[in-house]
């Protein structure tokens, strides 16, 4: 497992190195001047080529490229915001807790929905479970996440007033209406991403019904609940675990949507509030650390599968 595990280390080095390169490159070569951007169509021109000198933007791109580099293998900077004037990586952490918050709803709901869903889609192929599930979870894989989201706001928070419509309150502040706001988009973004799970369960509890140590599992007379637990539950399951760390980075990508939509403070909403007022460095910068993340949870998942399955592992 050690062996293995430092194989996939390795292989991870080129893999952030190249990341960061195409990162860079696409940022730099973006039509448009950030400078420009940021100053307006009156800006001075004197004054746009003495913020290019200051931010090192009047450098080839090599150069530039090697001071981000050290910069930010050396003391983790990630670069100044054109936008604020203010270094990214604080503000990236203050965003970083109602990101995590989110993306840990929206995977709970996502397990609670999906698991179950598929598990019993499986184990009741061709009834009348397997007959409602199935469709259900085709449904739900064209539901558009922000559709599901600006519905769940007119019907629960406008019509019943159960819920608020939007806002984050930080949970160690006030738990109970950190919770009631989280609940929302939570469930938003797990139904987004619920479906694709289930037919994955659903799959691999078809495929594992049919190996041989259920049949002798079934021949032994075992109870039936002993089978599903110990034989099949356990098996099915662990293909699944990659699913969920893919699952897990693409929730990232798929709140830069739901946070924007309920007015959520979290990274992907600075990711928009960058694009929009062209503030390069800090796109560049939020890219390059959602993309890091995706790639670290994959790792994390394929490590845990290996773990949990030695065969992975030959």
């Amino acid at each position: 497992m050690l062996r293995y595990s430092l194989n996939r280390l390795v292989l991870l080095v080129p893999l952030l190195f190249g990341l960061s390169v195409l990162t860079f490159l696409y940022m730099h070569v973006i039509p448009g001047d950030p400078i420009a951007g940021m100053l307006g169509p009156g800006g001075n021109p004197r004054l746009i080529e003495q913020l290019r000198h200051q931010y090192g933007l009047d450098q080839p791109i090599p150069v530039q490229y090697w001071q981000w580099l050290t910069g930010l293998l050396s003391r983790g900077y990630l670069g100044i915001s054109f936008g604020s004037g203010q270094a990214i990586a604080p503000i990236l952490l203050n965003r970083i807790p109602a990101t995590l918050q989110l993306t840990v709803a929206g995977m709970l709901f996502t397990v609670l929905i999906g698991l179950p869903a598929g598990f019993f889609a499986g184990i009741y192929k061709g009834r009348w479970l397997d007959w409602v599930l199935s469709p259900a979870s085709l449904v739900g894989l064209s539901l558009p996440p922000f559709w599901v989201g600006t519905l769940l706001i007119l019907v629960v928070a406008i019509g019943l007033q159960w819920l608020p419509a939007g806002g984050y309150v930080p949970f160690t502040h006030d738990p109970v209406a950190s919770l009631r706001c989280t609940i929302m988009p939570g469930i938003a973004l797990g139904l987004s991403l619920a479906p694709y799970l289930a037919r994955m369960t659903r799959a691999s509890t078809i495929e594992v019904q049919q190996e041989q140590f259920v049949k002798h599992a079934r021949a032994k007379g075992l109870r039936r609940r002993t089978i599903l637990l110990r034989y099949l539950a356990r098996n099915a399951i662990l293909p699944v675990v990659v699913v969920l760390g893919l699952q897990l980075g693409r929730l990232l990508s798929g709140q830069v949507i739901i946070e924007e939509l309920f007015n959520w403070p979290g990274v992907g909403r600075l990711l928009i509030g960058g694009a929009i007022q062209r503030d390069y460095a800090m796109v560049q910068a939020l890219v390059l650390v959602i993309a890091a993340t995706y790639v670290g949870l994959n790792l994390v998942a394929e490590l845990v599968h290996a773990a949990l399955d030695p065969r992975i592992r030959l």
